[in-house]
């Protein structure tokens, strides 16, 4: 059974998080107006190579090397990951979204199993304790 193919490009906002679609490339976060600037200074920073700015957050997030200085700002920012996948349920096959950390995400990545990026939860406070 295919996944499900939802775009997962938006930007939405609540009092204590920042949620961007995985599946919007780094070009096309940086277009929107509501993105906070140290979100998009970050990605400038991390993932302004050509072959980077076009692919999907969420893709890149996930490979991630978690020796690196680049997994440890992840870290730091206290990201938070949303991802879904088709599970057995009482002969039925539904789909599930569950919030995974940087660590469990980047692991799923690597384990190869069938899963949609949905979404990467920016913790607000943690940006605004971070510096840029």
């Amino acid at each position: 059974m295919e996944l499900i193919n939802r775009e997962f490009k938006a930007v939405v906002q609540d009092t204590t998080h920042v949620f961007v679609g995985a599946k919007m490339s780094v070009s096309e976060m940086m277009s929107f107006d509501d993105v906070p600037f140290k979100i998009k200074a970050i990605f400038n920073k991390y993932y302004s190579k050509e072959d980077q700015i076009n692919r999907p957050i969420g893709e890149l997030l996930g490979q991630i090397d978690k020796n690196s200085f680049e997994f440890q700002v992840f870290k730091q920012l206290r990201l938070k990951f949303k991802a879904g996948e088709y599970i057995e349920k009482r002969g039925k096959k539904i789909y599930k979204s569950k919030s995974l950390s940087l660590d469990e995400f980047i692991d799923l990545h690597a384990s190869g199993k069938e899963y949609v990026d949905e979404e990467v939860v920016f913790n607000k406070l943690a940006l605004l304790a971070f510096s840029t």
